[in-house]
């Protein structure tokens, strides 16, 4: 049932099967000092703006660093309900060698191809019954985990320094799930380039 539910989301993502072109497959390391945190939310020039620009204040106030490891940022439209947008953009993250992890809604078409790449998936929202459905994790292990990083306390003031409006719910959001993101990247030490190990460290 995995290899079936698997292969239909290959399919819709327009990869036809786990193949050498994602680069990725069942986690592994990050070559060099530089991993990438990827964030993919619909519209995330409009609607999804304060949940972005949550993250890069997170990343910012981290001196865009997680333990010993430059952290970069890369944000994807994931294209809303649309499967075929969403297996596009999950595509485009996992094609990246870098990346670390992924911030990104729990939906049947995200949770198992980031699995099957052993890649640590931060869903904000989404169907959170997908994060421990095996039937979803091809892998057959946990890389889906909800959001656990923490606020500091001056963040509103923070948050118009940097980008001279209010924050909202979700700009708290988008701060909290790259904060625990990078806690996890932190913690996981000099092993913080195996996405492994960051999974680990994530508490998965």
């Amino acid at each position: 049932m995995k290899r079936v539910a698997l292969l239909a989301v290959l399919a819709l993502a327009g990869c036809g099967g786990a193949s050498s072109e994602s680069g990725i497959s069942g986690g592994g390391k990050v070559l060099g000092k530089t991993v990438t945190v990827y964030s993919l939310t619909s519209d995330p020039g409009t609607t999804g703006r304060d949940f972005v620009d949550g993250e890069k204040l997170a990343i910012s106030d981290a001196g865009g660093r997680a333990g010993e490891l430059l952290v970069n940022f890369n944000s994807l439209d994931l294209g809303g309900d649309d499967r075929g947008d969403q297996g596009q953009a999950v595509r485009r993250a996992i094609n990246d060698p870098q990346i670390i992890a992924a911030i990104v809604d729990a939906t049947d078409v995200t949770v198992p191809l980031f699995n099957a790449a052993g890649i640590l998936q931060v869903a904000p929202g989404g169907d959170e019954t997908l994060e421990s459905d095996p039937n979803e994790l091809p892998s057959g292990k946990p890389t889906v985990g909800a959001v656990k990083g923490q606020l500091p306390a001056d963040f509103d003031t923070r948050f118009k320094a940097a980008f001279g409006r209010a924050p909202t719910s979700t700009a708290e959001g988008g701060y909290r799930a790259m904060n625990g993101v990078l806690h996890a990247i932190a913690e996981a030490g000099a092993a913080g380039n195996d996405r492994t190990r960051v999974i680990r460290a994530y508490g998965l």
